[in-house]
């Protein structure tokens, strides 16, 4: 992802702020001012060793650089240029096994001249088995050491104690996510539970993560470390009808669930409470 200049003043929520190296250094989160008075910023650092909110100054007229990170892609990826790869290969390979055998059918064909067996060993002889003692199990008479039939065990008519199931818990505990601002992609292609854009927390479908979109409102999520701990309620839901593209605006949403709902991306609201 390529740092973008722009006016101080157009800086906008999640932002990237990166220093005049290009290297990012922070998030920004609420951006006050314009280009003639000034513009503060204030900003969430991405070191997770030392997570603090710090302000950032630009003086009137002063450009920033920032990276603009987009809406990851949390769904099953499409087979279609594999399936394009299966065919280009089944097609150069018919074509190649069509010159060889072409190349064959107008070669001569060899000609076989048998040639006489002669053993090493001498003439051939019919094999004998060996005589054996005969068995010595008998079929007549009883058997020492089987069961009767009295003394086989019967199963007994009482049916075994029900285990209950346990009452699922009233909230969701998030103990682990990986802090991926401005790669986010690869962490959720390795199967993170990634957060990204601030307050984005993201997760392939197909990779145990299709709960993300689907936890009933009212109910709390508990982000136990990281920059984004804290006690959460889900408010609503929010579905786009594609992957990828622009980060939408979440309105008053103070935490975001993300992943795939089919081919199209699925968001379960939150703030904290």
């Amino acid at each position: 992802m390529s740092p973008i200049t722009l006016p101080a003043g157009d800086i906008a929520e999640n932002d990237i702020l990166c220093d005049v190296n290009g290297h990012p250094y922070a998030v920004a989160a609420t951006v006050i001012g314009d280009d003639d008075a000034g513009v503060w910023v204030s900003a969430h650092s991405l070191d997770d060793e030392d997570p603090r909110w710090f302000p950032v100054k630009f003086e009137p007229g002063e450009m920033a650089l920032v990276q603009r990170e987009t809406l990851a892609y949390t769904g099953r990826p499409s087979r279609l240029p594999l399936r394009a790869a299966i065919v280009t290969a089944s097609a150069a390979t018919v074509a190649a096994l069509s010159v060889v055998l072409s190349t064959e059918a107008d070669a001569p064909s060899p000609r076989m001249t048998p040639m006489p067996f002669v053993s090493s060993v001498g003439p051939v002889k019919s094999y004998l088995p060996e005589p054996r003692e005969p068995s010595l199990t008998s079929r007549q008479g009883d058997r020492a050491g089987l069961i009767s039939r009295e003394e086989i065990a019967k199963p007994t008519a009482t049916p075994a104690t029900r285990k209950l199931i346990a009452t699922p818990p009233a909230d969701v505990r998030i103990s682990f996510y990986k802090n991926c601002t401005g790669h986010a992609q690869s962490c959720i292609d390795d199967g993170q539970l990634t957060m990204y854009g601030g307050r984005i927390l993201a997760g392939h479908n197909y990779m145990g993560y299709q709960w993300l979109s689907r936890i009933p409102v009212g109910r709390t999520v508990r982000v136990i470390s990281g920059p984004l701990a804290g006690t959460y309620r889900v408010y609503d839901h929010m579905r786009l009808n594609q992957q990828g593209g622009v980060i939408p605006a979440f309105g008053g949403a103070e935490l975001v669930l993300q992943t795939c709902e089919g081919t199209e991306t699925g968001f379960s609201l939150l703030k904290r409470v």
